[in-house]
């Protein structure tokens, strides 16, 4: 196992598509370790892969890390040209994987990536900067061996990006579990805009000192057909893992800020929210 050398201890629209937190007091968490929290997020593909330009989406998912720094936890981003495939695939997959070092994004307990997502082919596919070493410009989770089991750190793994969860597909994220906690994302589309920032924050807050990480992501990032959310439908998705159905169901709770026990991912567990009908993919279950 890598050595990290920085440990401390803190105290008390467009689509692929706090801290606002309206005036609401959080109380400071109770101490823990002071881990990892890491982003890569493209807004303007200038590469040699291709993705329609969305401008706000580096500042959504730099307010979600920004508010895990301000409560104690360590920056880590790979933003814009620095979004590259080694980051994110891990070197038991792709020889040239890196994503267990301290350049990729498995070295943090948490993650976002910031990125266009396709599902066409039966999988999601996160659009890259340029391409990688075989020359795909998709980051996928069949590439991915996140968590402890793989010689890296994740627990949470959240996905802004299109059918990073779509429903019908869900089960590609076994792959990539590999001591994870939760992979959250989206069914259909997701969307970019000044009116998602501040919830990207509250994750962040929520999920420290409230509620736990996948409860909150399911319902701060569901937003319905109304004139606030320029009548957008957007379904978000949190899939936990665990080695029986009941703990897996049960990491829907956890906190950024609690300690975790480590275990095999033989259940899922996913949440949604029912009949959720966005663009670009059907309903969601009742």
């Amino acid at each position: 196992m890598r050595m990290r050398g920085v440990r401390r201890f803190l105290g008390s629209v467009a689509s692929c598509s706090a801290l606002l937190l309206g005036g609401f007091f959080l109380a400071a968490p109770e101490p823990v370790h002071a881990d990892w929290a890491g982003s890569s997020a493209i807004t303007t593909w200038s590469g040699e892969c291709n993705g329609s330009t969305r401008d706000y989406w580096d500042d959504m998912c730099m307010n979600w890390r920004n508010t895990m720094n301000d409560l104690g936890w360590i920056d880590w981003h790979r933003n814009f040209s620095q979004v590259k495939g080694k980051r994110y695939a891990d070197d038991s997959v792709k020889a040239w994987g890196i994503d267990d070092t301290d350049e990729g994004l498995d070295w943090n307990e948490a993650g976002m990536m910031c990125l266009h997502g396709g599902w066409k082919k039966g999988f999601w596919k996160g659009t890259l900067y340029n391409p990688d070493a075989d020359g795909s410009c998709a980051a996928t989770a069949s590439k991915m061996r996140v968590g402890r089991y793989s010689g890296g750190y994740m627990k949470f793994l959240h996905l802004s990006s299109c059918n990073s969860i779509r429903y019908s597909q869900r089960t590609q994220w076994f792959d990539a579990a590999d001591g994870v906690l939760l992979v959250t994302g989206f069914h259909g589309l997701m969307y970019i805009g000044y009116w998602y920032v501040g919830e990207y924050g509250s994750l962040a807050a929520e999920g420290m000192s409230s509620r736990g990480v996948g409860k909150t992501w399911v319902t701060d990032m569901h937003h319905v057909n109304h004139w606030y959310n320029v009548y957008k439908t957007v379904c978000p998705v949190s899939a936990a893992f665990g080695k029986s159905a009941t703990q897996a169901r049960n990491r829907q709770n956890h906190k950024y800020g609690t300690s975790w026990v480590d275990s095999e991912a033989s259940h899922m567990n996913v949440r949604f929210i029912s009949e959720c009908d966005p663009d670009d993919g059907p309903p969601m279950p009742k």
